[in-house]
């Protein structure tokens, strides 16, 4: 691979795989070497070996709850905490009547009939 590419194609997989097979196993022709390493990585996914893990603190769970979250912080969440994305992010505004932002839209008529 280049130096400033962090990804390899599958073919440069497979020919990473040969080298490695002839040095792993140095005593066996170079196709049963390959099918040695085949045996070896056969069924398994990538290792998170190194991957960080998360911290499981009062603090960053406190930090962390979006129920406590105030202001317009709390808009970014639905009730069960999972993030609404860009709705979320951005102001979308409601032009749906004469003035916009009108919080008691569609209740007009009841008012009316309710005071007859």
């Amino acid at each position: 691979r280049g130096k400033s590419v962090r990804t390899i194609t599958f073919e440069q997989f497979k020919e990473a795989l040969q080298e490695l097979s002839k040095k792993r196993f140095k005593g066996k022709s170079d196709e049963e070497a390959l099918q040695e390493m085949y045996k070896l990585i056969e069924g398994k996914g990538p290792g998170l070996t190194g991957v960080t893990k998360t911290v499981a603190s009062p603090t960053v769970s406190r930090l962390t709850d979006t129920s406590k979250f105030t202001g317009s912080h709390k808009e970014r969440f639905d009730a069960s905490g999972k993030g609404k994305g860009k709705a979320g992010r951005e102001d979308l505004v409601d032009n749906s009547g004469y003035v916009s932002g009108y919080k008691h839209a569609g209740t007009y008529d009841h008012k009316v009939q309710g005071n007859k």
